[in-house]
């Protein structure tokens, strides 16, 4: 079940419309550029260290589809309106090991998987308030 909201309605996207002099057209998302200059920096990077030859026949395609295919497959939104690279990020965080050590209940021992009886002292007061004309005897 889909919650009403107004985010669904407010889209708020800075668009670039001219990049190196040149004319993007319509414009592009600028947070589209920024994931698609760090994914094909980050792939650059990974593909010079294996030692690949930056001119080689297969280099184009080698360097440039998985980038735009990432890009592209990353950016779309799905039915919430999230990008797809979101999703990607919480089955990554879903699927990797807990980072911090879960606390420990300290009445519970979980290694020795026995009850412990447990006794709690519990005290009461009892507080009541008269008025003060039933303190003097009565009311008049």
């Amino acid at each position: 079940m889909r919650l009403p909201t107004d985010t669904v309605h407010l889209k708020l996207q800075t668009r670039q419309y001219e990049l190196f002099g040149r004319s993007l057209g319509r414009g592009v998302q600028r947070r589209v550029l920024l994931i698609g200059a760090a994914s094909t920096g980050l792939w650059w990077a990974v593909l010079l260290l294996l030692g690949i030859p930056v001119l080689h026949r297969l280099s184009p395609l080698l360097f440039l589809v998985p980038p735009v295919v990432f890009v592209l497959y990353g950016t779309r939104r799905d039915n919430t309106g999230r990008m797809m690279l979101a999703a990607w990020r919480d089955r990554l965080l879903f699927r990797a090991p807990v980072r911090r050590r879960p606390i420990g209940n300290p009445l519970l021992h979980l290694e020795s998987r026995r009850m412990h009886p447990m006794r709690l002292l519990v005290t009461a007061c009892l507080v009541t308030s008269v008025s003060e004309p039933d303190r003097e005897g009565g009311a008049s």
